[in-house]
């Protein structure tokens, strides 16, 4: 049976390629990979993308869309249905896909070398193994093991300002540990499993009745921090390149629902000046220490801002940002013409260990520049009512709002499945992305297109859930 969702790749000889693999919401960093590839290879670059996203259509070029588990749904119920894949899941299916095998070897028939850009790396792209693969991005042992809340806890511990934890490698170990702990941390626990993120597989609770509850069936080990009241949850986006060099990007400010579950971003963080540099420098710590184990790439690190205004450490995500493409869009529009772009500083990183040249990281925010995304990912299997627009590019939201004197804000709706769509819980309906002059004409952009996407929504399904 065939897997292979859609496929409109068209291979032309004379042009050089490489894949990105991953979700569709990392297509639009391709484009700055593919300009500082053409200045690298002084030659005409295009990319074939391979991804998961079952869309009701799609309108981008040399894009191939595997998704066994949607295919199947599709095919049974005669309704376009969408169904999120784990990334080390679709990293496995797609290293054993004849289609994505066949593809990579056209290439190496033409060109030395077939580069993979990934959102996140993982050791299941047994792909990578294949002669004449290349990957830009971080080592997938490495990530994988920095990515790990256990060992960047204990790894990190000493180096920079962690909140009290423990490590639990059995529930029995976790209930015994917090038996005591319900009485010294008055505000309650926090507890992730080894890899969690974006809100997934982590819980708070301030009695063991609740922890367990929240708990269910999820297997140890676990991480168990003590509860911090906070309101500001920072981000900060970095490239390691060696021991000394780690480019730091933009601070931004996370937006979370229910303590734990991001939804989005903003940008600039309404944090003091003096804090976000204190929080670029624990950044840049954490990224040399990364270094040290030989992780080069992109990583970023999330923080909580307590009450009294002190920082501490929540994550390493050793992989790209859901902010990157923002923080592409930020540097291009606030450095000089000619500083490389972020994905050629990975590049450069991950190949030679180095910043290119020209690099520069950014300083304030000189044009007063806003941005701010929402991602609207479904809590129960919904089905889609209609359509909406094709977007714009975000990079040319970003250009055209900066050349319009008149113009305050802008907003789009991008990776919308489209119409009449079963969208599976956990799955994205879609991204809004608004850019803005000031924050007040930015956030009420984000808020409008906030209303356009979820009134794409028809409803929870009661009766489709197979």
């Amino acid at each position: 049976m065939n897997d292979v969702f859609f496929n409109n790749v068209k291979i032309e000889k004379e042009i050089y390629y490489f894949l990105y693999i991953g979700e569709i919401k990392g297509y639009c960093l391709n484009e700055y990979l593919r300009e500082a590839l053409e200045k690298i290879k002084d030659r005409p670059v295009r990319y074939i993308a391979v991804v998961p996203d079952v869309w009701e259509e799609y309108y981008l070029d040399n894009l191939m869309v595997i998704n066994p588990p949607a295919t199947t749904l599709t095919r049974k119920l005669g309704k376009t249905v969408h169904v999120r894949i784990p990334g080390r899941k679709f990293a496995e299916i797609v290293s054993s896909d004849d289609a994505v095998r066949s593809t990579i070897h056209e290439l190496l028939t033409c060109q030395e070398e077939v580069y993979i850009h990934m959102f996140q790396t993982f050791p299941e792209m047994s792909i990578l193994q294949t002669p004449g693969v290349k990957l830009i991005g971080p080592e997938p042992g490495l990530s994988d093991r920095w990515n790990s809340k256990l060992y960047m806890y204990k790894k990190l511990q000493g180096l920079i300002p962690l909140p009290p934890f423990y490590i639990c490698e059995t529930k029995e170990k976790l209930l015994e540990v917090t038996k005591k702990l319900w009485y010294e941390w008055k505000e309650g626990v926090f507890v992730s499993l080894e890899y969690s993120a974006a809100g997934a597989f982590s819980l708070t609770a301030k009695s063991e009745e609740e922890m367990l509850e929240k708990l269910g069936t999820w297997k140890p080990p676990y991480l168990v921090t003590r509860f911090v009241p906070h309101k500001h949850d920072p981000t900060v986006l970095g490239v390691v390149a060696n021991e000394r060099d780690v480019f730091i990007g933009c601070v931004a400010d996370q937006c979370m629902e229910q303590v734990n579950k991001f939804r989005g971003s903003t940008y600039p963080s309404v944090l003091p000046t003096d804090l976000q540099e204190e929080l670029k420098e624990i950044t840049r710590r954490v990224g040399k220490e990364m270094a040290r184990t030989g992780y080069r790439g992109i990583f970023g690190c999330d923080y909580i801002i307590d009450d009294a205004g002190k920082a501490f450490f929540v994550e390493v995500n050793a992989r790209k940002q859901g902010t990157t493409m923002e923080m592409c869009c930020t540097l291009e529009s606030c450095l000089p013409l000619g500083c490389p772009n972020l994905l050629e500083i990975e590049f450069s990183a991950v190949t030679k260990s180095c910043y290119p040249e020209g690099c520069r990281e950014l300083e304030e925010n000189p044009v007063e520049i806003h941005w701010g995304t929402y991602n609207f990912k479904a809590e129960e299997d919904v089905r889609t009512a209609r359509r909406l627009v094709r977007p714009q590019s975000e990079r040319d939201m970003f250009r055209r709002l900066l050349k319009d004197p008149e113009k305050k804000s802008q907003h789009i709706v991008v990776e919308h499945v489209g119409k009449d769509v079963i969208v599976k819980k956990g799955s994205f309906v879609g991204r809004v992305i608004s850019v803005g002059k000031d924050r007040k004409s930015m956030m009420a952009s984000l808020e409008e297109g906030k209303s356009i996407l979820k009134g794409t929504v028809e409803g929870v399904i009661q009766n489709e859930r197979n």
